[in-house]
């Protein structure tokens, strides 16, 4: 569930889920690994949590997209600080499917979910045919954010724009063009980097070449997260030593998580 340091993509790194999704097949697996995602981020002190997670990934025991989203909430409901749902449409199922995704989980808004992504295989999949999806995610009261930049070229972060998002996770690619980073940062999006992830599927060669201090001081608003616990295998607080690493100030620290209160969905 690990994924180690020398893979060599986006491609191979998502990978490193499937047995993780396998276990999460049923309501009661899922309610318990939400809340215990919570237990341990309330442990580094975190107060506030956004959950992305596929809800029709969970489906080969037979749950429906209803139950899966209804067994998340529980289990986030339940644990010891606020936290709340963002659903990820996946960049390789159909722009119908997305849709009905983006349908269901408006019926939660006001109820726990706050918020619409596209992940998976940049590579293989581009996001413009998604746009449907995110249409109807925007008419059912959802909040849009993006995976884009970690694999390809600067042109799918442009692509994840044009969808009308207003943060995208990572970005991190997009940031070798300046004309992209400009667009990034007169529009006021957000980027949401994980600097281990990026590292591990290859969206830069090393931490140190991480965009991330540069972007900060470009005026990019950027906040730190950890992309996946398990697959990534970090922590919140060590993502925060890494960008310390990196050379940013206490200050710059400090910036990126008021950035993140300031953009969170919930």
């Amino acid at each position: 569930m690990v994924a180690p340091g020398d893979c060599p993509s986006q491609a191979e790194y998502i990978k490193y889920f499937d047995d993780a999704i396998a276990v999460m097949q049923t309501a009661a697996a899922l309610e318990r690994i939400a809340y215990e995602l919570c237990v341990d981020s309330a442990a580094e002190n975190i107060d506030y949590l956004e959950v992305r997670w596929a809800p029709r990934l969970h489906m080969r025991s037979g749950l429906t997209i209803e139950q899966v989203i209804e067994a998340v909430l529980s289990g986030l409901e339940s644990g010891p600080i606020q936290a709340v749902a963002i659903v990820c449409a996946m960049r390789h199922h159909t722009p119908e499917d997305n849709v009905a995704l983006a349908r269901d989980a408006g019926h939660y808004v006001g109820r726990g979910v706050v918020g619409f992504d596209l992940a998976g295989d940049e590579a293989r999949y581009p996001a413009s045919p998604q746009r449907p999806a995110f249409e109807a995610a925007r008419a059912a009261g959802l909040r849009l954010t993006c995976h884009a930049g970690e694999a390809g070229d600067p042109s799918s972060v442009e692509e994840a724009l044009a969808l009308g998002i207003e943060r995208i996770a990572h970005g991190v690619i997009g940031a070798r063009e300046p004309r992209i980073v400009e667009r990034i940062r007169s529009e006021g999006v957000v980027l949401d980097m994980c600097p281990t992830a990026n590292w591990k599927c290859k969206a830069v060669p090393s931490l140190a070449d991480h965009p991330l201090p540069l972007l900060v001081r470009a005026g990019v608003l950027c906040t730190i997260s950890t992309d996946s616990r398990t697959v990534a295998d970090t922590t919140l607080s060590r993502e925060f030593e890494l960008a310390s690493e990196m050379g940013m100030t206490d200050d710059e620290l400090e910036h990126c998580n008021a950035v993140a209160y300031e953009a969170k969905f919930g």
